[in-house]
């Protein structure tokens, strides 16, 4: 797996950041299609292979369904997971609209 992009998010009342990263599509080797894999360190602790019919289809759904992972978890809900030392608020990547009632900063 490639890495293609990492992000560094703050959790209120501890020192280690929860690292988001994010790996270039893959073609699957058994058919046609791609898959693209993302992963959130602790406490959050989830990754997750999108699979698409193109390299960008797999690509832009994994964005959305990250976004999705990380505004509906628990450390956001509860405030403590934050960028820069904010809380509550953006993460640095868009919301999917399906989350846009607790997230709303439209992808």
């Amino acid at each position: 797996m490639t890495l293609i992009a990492e992000l560094s998010l703050d959790l209120l009342g501890a020192r280690d950041k929860v690292t988001v990263r994010l790996f270039a599509p893959e073609k699957l080797e058994d058919g046609p299609g791609w898959r693209c894999r993302f992963e959130i360190g602790n406490p959050i602790d989830y990754g997750r292979y999108i699979y698409g019919e193109s390299s960008l289809q797999a690509l832009i759904l994994a964005l959305k369904i990250l976004s999705v992972e990380l505004y509906c978890s628990d450390e956001y809900k509860e405030g403590r997971l934050g960028i820069s030392g904010k809380f509550e608020g953006y993460l640095g990547l868009p919301a999917a609209h399906e989350v846009l009632d607790r997230a709303p900063y439209p992808f």
